[in-house]
């Protein structure tokens, strides 16, 4: 009778909670039933960094095959990383990087020039660098060899995809005369993802038949009480929508209501939001930005890429689509489809199977 042995994989990254883009992708990760069934999965949490030594011995206690590390974004956080990283490859075991982000370039250019030799000497060791998208493949120029790094892009989770019976339905109503037009802010709430650029965009629009939800945790009470503050100076009561943190079975039902998207970004450690592709799952137009990995997954085809800290270029997309039901339609459409192509939870995972396989 042939045993099979099976692989095994540590995940070294920040798990939930907090929720955001990287922690849930992890999550999704950690969870398949395609990795658990394939590959034995250990996981160390390292987002504490008052733990850092406790992770470290974490680390050295795991017997694995290969190690899949997904780095930080920040200056001290990189320190932290590199030392994991110099460890790692002292036990002589395969090292994969999954890069979540679009920084890395600016923060290399912030290092001091020891911190830069690390990184280069460190990364350029790692058996594959993994990127969001094809315009991110950039970041590790000249850092790691080109013929390392692979492409993998997020996914929407099963969970929060729309049935085919709840897509029509949302289609349906859409194309209802005298319905309001709903549009969705569906992030944390930091000021270059442009939460209150959409605000203003909502006072430019509030003489108009649409609602503005938005959705997210804010990071500290001065932003929040700006953001509240603004609605009631500025009359929106009815116009906005706060809904604090929405996750699961209320994530999914905001994006069912809503018909467009909005994003507006130029946060500095943008990927490809995870965010823009659970809406175009959902069959929302998408407004964003030129920036990172998003012109990847966002086109005049499905959506609006406009200047960042623009209110009046939202408000006259907005304005536009207002009177465009059938283009609106027609964004749907596009966006689901190609979702349900190329961007589905088993395509995420596959994409890193076939990886690791590699590896």
């Amino acid at each position: 009778m042939k045993v099979i042995i099976m692989k095994k994989i540590c995940i070294i990254g920040q798990f939930p909670p907090p929720v955001h883009g990287l922690s849930k992708a992890l999550e999704t990760l950690l969870n398949s039933r395609l990795f658990n069934e394939k590959y034995e999965l250990t996981h160390v949490d390292i987002k504490d960094n008052k733990k850092v030594a406790a992770h470290m011995s974490m680390i050295n206690r795991q017997d694995t095959d290969i190690f899949y590390f997904t780095i930080s974004q920040s200056k001290w956080g990189n320190l932290r990383d590199m030392l994991i990283l110099a460890n790692l490859f002292k036990k002589g075991k395969k090292v994969v990087i999954h890069y979540h982000g679009g920084y890395f370039r600016q923060l290399y250019s912030q290092f001091n020039p020891l911190q830069r030799a690390i990184n280069k000497k460190l990364l350029a060791k790692v058996d594959v660098m993994i990127v969001l998208s094809k315009s991110l493949e950039c970041l590790f120029s000249g850092i790691v060899d080109a013929g390392k790094i692979r492409i993998c892009e997020n996914c929407i989770e099963d969970s929060q995809l729309l049935t085919s019976w709840e897509y029509e339905s949302k289609i349906f109503r859409l194309m209802e005369t005298g319905k309001p037009l709903e549009v969705v802010y569906l992030s944390n709430f930091i000021k270059s993802k442009g939460y209150f650029d959409l605000l203003m965009a909502a006072e430019r629009l509030r003489d108009r038949d649409i609602h503005f939800h938005f959705a997210g945790s804010f990071f500290n009470r001065e932003d929040e009480e700006e953001f509240l503050d603004y609605i009631q100076q500025n009359g929106l009561q009815d116009k906005v929508s706060y809904h604090g943190v929405v996750t699961g079975e209320r994530k999914k039902r905001l994006l069912e209501r809503c018909d467009i998207f909005a994003l507006p970004t130029y946060y500095p450690n943008e990927g490809q939001p995870i965010s823009i592709i659970e809406a175009m799952g959902n069959g929302l137009a998408i407004i964003s930005t030129k920036h990172a990995g998003i012109p990847d997954i966002v086109s005049e085809e499905n959506g609006f890429l406009i200047e960042p800290q623009s209110p009046e270029a939202i408000a006259g997309v907005i304005a536009g689509l207002l009177q465009d039901r059938s283009g609106m339609k027609q964004m749907a459409d596009e966006n689901r489809s190609k979702i349900l192509r190329r961007y589905k939870e088993a395509d995420y995972l596959k994409r890193l199977e076939l990886i690791m396989d590699e590896v």
